[in-house]
């Protein structure tokens, strides 16, 4: 079993807002931080990057890892997204071995790699990790079932485990930055495809988690209607929910096919932390981290500008 470790990359940026701290130096130095501290037999590390990179940040994952430039880049998220998801393949690589896909605004605690592994090896059941990541305190709040997103008649059956100094919690979903086994990834792929089927700029990441899951994900209206919270009022909502009926019922089909679920389970607290505001999760001091990162960067000469006061 090998630990691949992908950090998917993109040398622009967008209008969202941020904590004072972010920068893409910063999460390049925190992946490289967090890659260090597995042993070098146990990973390798791999820089996924859709189009160019400003040169001092492209010189350090140069320096410290495998450069891969997606070609006729930049692509954009959603292919650069399949582009990595389709790296197992492409590469060969073992259906024992481990892949970890790190999107480039998230942060991550100095040991995320560490209780990765000693996750993979404690839970043999578990298919797909997250790194951050909550299901409902309690399911009969509607608010907490709209902000999950709740498919009628879920609930956790599956206990939590203790990990290390960690609980690793079941939960329903996660987006781009997960890590998975190899095999179950590669038998799932078409789960992912399909997900993406409908939208030409965007991809179901919910539903792509309930379905490998084997959680089907639609029951009575939400068939006309998605999923808490995904009905848009109005005309043009009422028009793109109907037209996703269908398509809503094959997603049914296929997590109905699932015969084997694929278990995602996150840690608490977080090992990483997405770099926007208003969705940083909890249970850290992210901003003290960041300045762990930066010390560690300035010590290990990586060359990269913090920005960090």
């Amino acid at each position: 079993m090998g630990l691949k470790l992908v950090l998917r990359s993109y040398g622009g940026d967008n209008a969202k807002g941020r904590p004072s701290f972010y920068s893409k130096d910063l999460v390049v130095a925190s992946f490289l931080r967090a890659a260090g501290a597995v042993r070098r037999n146990d990973a390798e590390v791999f820089f996924l990057n859709d189009g160019p990179i400003p040169p001092a940040r492209l010189g350090a994952m140069e320096r410290h890892g495998t450069v891969l430039a997606i070609p006729g880049g930049p692509v954009g998220m959603r292919r650069s997204y399949v582009y990595g998801l389709d790296l197992p393949t492409l590469l060969g690589w073992s259906a024992r071995d481990i892949v970890a896909f790190i999107e480039d605004d998230y942060l991550l605690t100095a040991d995320a790699f560490v209780a990765l592994l000693d996750a993979e090896v404690a839970m043999p059941e578990v298919s797909y990790f997250a790194l951050s990541g909550s299901r409902p305190d309690d399911l009969s709040d509607p608010a907490q079932r709209r902000l999950h997103q709740v498919p009628r008649g879920w609930a956790p059956t599956l206990a939590d485990r203790q990990v290390g100094d960690r609980t690793w919690t079941h939960i329903l979903s996660v987006a781009s930055t997960f890590a998975a086994r190899v095999g179950p990834l590669v038998a799932d792929r078409d789960i992912f495809d399909q997900c993406m089927r409908p939208f030409r700029n965007r991809y179901l990441d919910h539903e792509t988690c309930l379905l490998y899951q084997g959680i089907v994900p639609y029951h009575g209206s939400e068939l006309v209607t998605g999923l808490p919270g995904d009905f848009a009022p109005g005309v043009r909502g009422l028009a793109r929910t109907l037209l996703l009926t269908p398509y809503r019922m094959l997603l049914n089909r296929r997590a109905r096919r699932q015969s084997m679920p694929h278990l995602l389970y996150a840690p608490q607290p977080s090992l990483a932390a997405h770099l926007e505001d208003g969705v940083m999760s909890s249970g850290q001091d992210w901003a003290a981290i960041a300045h762990s990162v930066a010390v560690w960067a300035d010590a290990e000469d990586l060359q990269l500008q913090l920005n960090l006061e």
